[in-house]
């Protein structure tokens, strides 16, 4: 595993860069790096860690953007699909994994078209908070199917980099508190990966989203 350590640090970096462009995406091919090389809550637990940094810096540079009201309802939905999942003490093995990777990111695509799917509204905001938490426990990521809940609202740009940096922020830590507490894994991931690990992957996404920050403003 010590091998792949400079590898997967600059998977980091480059993933966090196309999340700061894009405001997707990165995440997903990630937690398709880390799931492939290491034992699932541990990627699970690692992937949080560089996701929260990712979006963490995304949500403090674009501070001002950030749509709070939008935040209260999308958390009233998370908070109940997590003590769903804590109830259900549920663990994906690799295939599910897997197979919940490849189909997220066609989430807008199996959208009905007139499915008015719209953030600002208080119970698609709910709905979205239960969907995209769940999606984040069972694949680790929730990037695409959090963007359908966005495309057909009025927020700019930068206001939806804002508030869906600050949303992933909290899933993370969400996801990281499930496998390690309430799943009991945190034994499990130091043993397999060396502590440092953790935190280098912080620094690693912050430069990647900061040198995404030109790209973005043009």
């Amino acid at each position: 595993m010590s091998f792949f350590l400079p590898v997967l640090l600059f998977c980091v970096f480059a993933t966090s860069f196309i999340s700061g462009v894009m405001s997707l995406g990165g995440g997903t091919i990630l937690m398709g790096i880390f799931g492939w090389v290491m034992p699932v809550s541990v990627a699970m637990m690692l992937h949080g860690v560089a996701q929260i940094a990712s979006n963490g810096t995304r949500g403090l540079i674009y501070w001002r953007h950030i749509q709070w009201p939008i935040l209260g309802n999308y958390f009233i939905g998370a908070g109940l699909c997590v003590a769903v999942f804590t109830w259900l003490a549920f663990i994906p093995d690799k295939i599910i994994l897997f197979l919940l990777l490849g189909l997220i990111p066609l989430a807008n695509v199996m959208t009905p078209k007139n499915l008015a799917l719209d953030i600002t509204k208080r119970g698609t905001a709910i709905v979205c908070g239960f969907l995209v938490s769940a999606c984040m426990l069972t694949a680790g990521v929730s990037g695409p199917l959090l963007d359908t809940f966005y495309v057909k609202s009025r927020l700019d740009r930068f206001e939806v980099h804002a508030t869906k940096g600050v949303t992933q922020t909290i899933g993370h830590i969400i996801k990281i508190i499930y496998y390690a507490v309430f799943l009991g894994f945190l034994d499990q991931a130091t043993e397999s990966i060396s502590g440092w690990m953790y935190l280098a992957v912080i620094p690693a996404a912050y430069f990647g989203v900061l040198a995404s920050r030109r790209v973005l403003t043009r």
